[in-house]
Formats: structure tokens, C-alpha cells, sequence
């Protein structure tokens, strides 16, 4: 991994913060990819330049992002080729020093050792989606097709010999890691599980699992999501609406990378490509905190309306640098609340998945 420390907190205006059931904080985890302009000395070369591939360089960016206060919290780098977003969101949630939390995570997060450290941090709750199909555990891929709420206890092991021993007696599961095996020399091409803790394990968990789409479809669309939040307080209904928040990290990466041409940088070396996005994240962070305070007219109408991000950045860029004073702030809210656009819930668009190359310093912006 790579990358510059730097402490989000310094930057992160600590007022008015937001908390969901006026006790947790709510984050989400997720990553992104950065392209870079063809670096030969890059650390973030992807492909071989031995094979027909053109190689070429890509960053990838794992976040983890305020969804109800709209702000960055921190970041690891890490090289497209080489990266691991469990271990960097683990990395993450160890230095995350808050109060209660709840952090969302898509289905490429699970995995015994995330749902284990997360069980073990303090003041931690996870709503994890996971696999429902190949690839799932398997005390989820036997959940019946129905809304459910099920208690899950998984026996882990990393013991080669104790999986093939006990695995005809007993649901166990077996973490290929290193340590702990039999095996004295092993493939290069051996995958590695991650694993932070002993021999054998038992990880608790809720597996929720509901209905995605409309019952009138005809086609039934199940997803599956890991909690250790009460049941009492949070039944199946309430998951779903917590896990429907994350998508405000995928949003927000959108904003950050075309609202603020986080996409078009001014350098090819890798340090310098890492302090843009930083600037660019501590601008996001800036640009929302400034909306939060923004008087936003509502008109009489069936949305509600919002301030328009990508016009107030804008705004907001070209009268940053005039001054900081109170009058300069005052006209600068005044002036944003004039761009606002509606707010539309359970809107749906199909995802328009397109590969992008990277933006070369003629079409960059200033």
C-alpha cells in the first residue's frame, strides 16, 4: 500500500453533526478506480508489458464516507493490481475513534475475518450485504426463499488437519492462511486468506434476508445482509432501510470525481496524484458542509429540493479564494440556495457501466 497520512479529522468541521436514531454515526465503506496518465515508473501499473495488454495505470481509492453528515472520513490508496478492500477496511475501522457507529458494506466486503473484527471493535454494528448464490457461506445459501432473520454461528478453523479430520462431524469452515497448515512449501499462487486472530473460532452474526423487487414482477429477487445489531430495535424492515443508505458513498464518488474534475489530474507520478485527491476530498467535504447550512426554498410541489452540488461547487470555488470573511460566506449561501434540483426517492436507473481512460493535461481543468 501507499499512500500520504493525513488526518481528515483536521479538516472536518465539527458542528451539527448528524446521528441516525440520535445514537450512531453511519458510514459506509466502499472503493473506487482512479485512472492515471501512462507512468512507466508507476507503482500502479496494471498488466504486463510482455503480453499483447496494453498496461496501463490505475489507482484505487477505498473510503470510508459520513452518509449522513455527506463527509469523507478517511482513505487508503492502494495499486489497482494489488489491492485488498477487506484489509484496508479493516485498517480503516481500527482507527476510526468515535461513539457508536453502524457501517454499511457491499457483498464484496464479507468474509469471516471482516465480520470478525468488526464483532470485536468497540462500539462497532455492521450491515454487511453478502453473497446469496456461488461463493456464499453456506449457512446462507440454505436460507429459504422468504423473508427472513436467522441467528447464524459459523465454527471457523485455519487447521488443514482439523478441517479434513472434523469436516464429515462438524459444520466447520476452513481460512486458507499460511500459518496453521500442514503444507510446508505452497504455490505462489496460493490464495492467502486473510485471518487476524487463533486456530479455531466461532463468528456470530444475523443473516436478514428480504425481498428486493415488486411481488407483481414474477421474478423473485433476494438479497442477504450480515447485522450484529439488536433485533429488537432493528428488525428486517429497518436493516433494509440502513442498507439502502449506502448507496450515498457511490453518489458522493460521482460528485467527487466529475463535480469536482477529481478525474482530471495535473501530474503523472504517484505522490502527486494522491495529494489531488486529497485536496479533492477536503474540498467535497467543504462544498457539503457549506449546503448543510444553505437555506433551501421549497416550492409547493410533489419533491422536495435540495441544493444542487455541482452548482455549488462552482459557486463556491470562485468566491473561496475572494476572503474569508462573514459577508463573503453570507452571499456565497445566499447565492447557492438559488441552485436547487428535486429530491426523487426510489428513483431507479439502470447502471450504465463504462470503461473510461484516463484525462490527458489538454482537457484538464484548471
Amino acid at each position: 500500500m501507499t499512500g500520504l497520512k493525513l488526518d481528515f479529522g483536521a479538516f472536518n468541521f465539527q458542528f451539527n453533526i448528524q446521528l441516525f436514531d440520535h445514537k450512531y454515526r453511519i458510514f459506509a465503506i466502499d472503493g473506487s478506480d482512479f485512472n492515471q496518465i501512462w507512468n512507466p515508473k508507476s507503482e500502479n501499473i496494471v498488466g504486463n508489458l510482455n503480453h499483447k495488454g496494453k498496461p496501463y495505470c490505475q489507482i484505487h481509492v477505498n473510503a470510508l464516507y459520513d452518509l449522513l453528515n455527506n463527509t469523507y472520513q478517511d482513505c487508503i490508496f492502494q495499486p489497482k493490481s494489488k489491492m485488498d478492500e477487506r484489509k484496508a477496511a479493516v485498517q480503516m475501522l481500527k482507527k476510526l475513534n468515535c461513539g457508536p457507529y453502524i457501517v454499511t458494506m457491499d457483498r464484496g466486503y464479507t468474509g469471516f475475518n471482516m465480520i470478525e473484527n468488526c464483532n470485536r471493535l468497540p462500539n462497532c454494528y455492521y450491515v454487511i450485504r453478502t453473497k446469496t448464490g456461488y461463493g456464499a457461506f453456506k449457512e446462507v445459501a440454505e436460507l429459504p426463499n422468504q423473508e427472513c432473520d436467522k441467528d447464524i454461528a459459523c465454527w471457523v478453523t485455519t487447521s488443514n488437519y482439523y478441517y479434513e479430520t472434523h469436516k464429515a462431524t462438524e459444520n466447520v469452515h476452513l481460512v486458507n492462511h499460511h500459518y496453521r497448515q500442514y503444507i510446508k512449501y505452497r504455490s505462489k499462487n496460493t490464495k492467502d486468506g486473510s485471518w487476524d486472530f487463533g486456530e479455531l473460532c466461532t463468528i456470530k452474526f444475523r443473516a436478514c434476508k428480504f425481498r428486493i423487487n415488486d411481488p407483481k414482477s414474477g421474478k423473485e429477487e433476494w438479497e442477504v445482509v450480515l447485522t450484529n445489531l439488536n433485533r429488537a430495535d432493528y428488525p428486517l424492515k429497518r436493516i433494509k432501510e440502513i442498507y439502502h443508505l449506502r448507496w450515498g458513498i457511490e453518489t458522493s464518488f460521482k460528485k467527487l470525481k466529475y463535480a469536482l474534475g477529481s478525474v482530471q489530474f495535473h501530474s503523472k507520478q504517484d505522490r502527486f496524484i494522491e495529494m489531488e485527491i486529497y485536496a479533492h476530498m477536503i474540498m467535497f467535504n467543504a462544498v457539503s458542509q457549506i449546503d448543510a447550512q444553505a437555506y433551501v426554498p421549497q416550492k409547493n410541489c410533489k419533491y422536495q429540493y435540495a441544493i444542487n452540488f455541482k452548482q455549488s461547487c462552482f459557486v463556491i470555488q470562485a468566491m473561496y479564494i475572494i476572503s474569508s470573511s462573514t459577508e463573503i460566506f453570507k452571499k456565497i449561501l445566499i447565492q447557492i440556495s438559488h441552485y436547487t434540483i428535486p429530491i426523487r426517492p426510489g428513483r431507479k436507473d439502470k447502471r450504465n457501466l463504462k470503461p473510461k481512460s484516463a484525462v490527458y493535461y489538454l482537457y484538464r481543468v484548471a
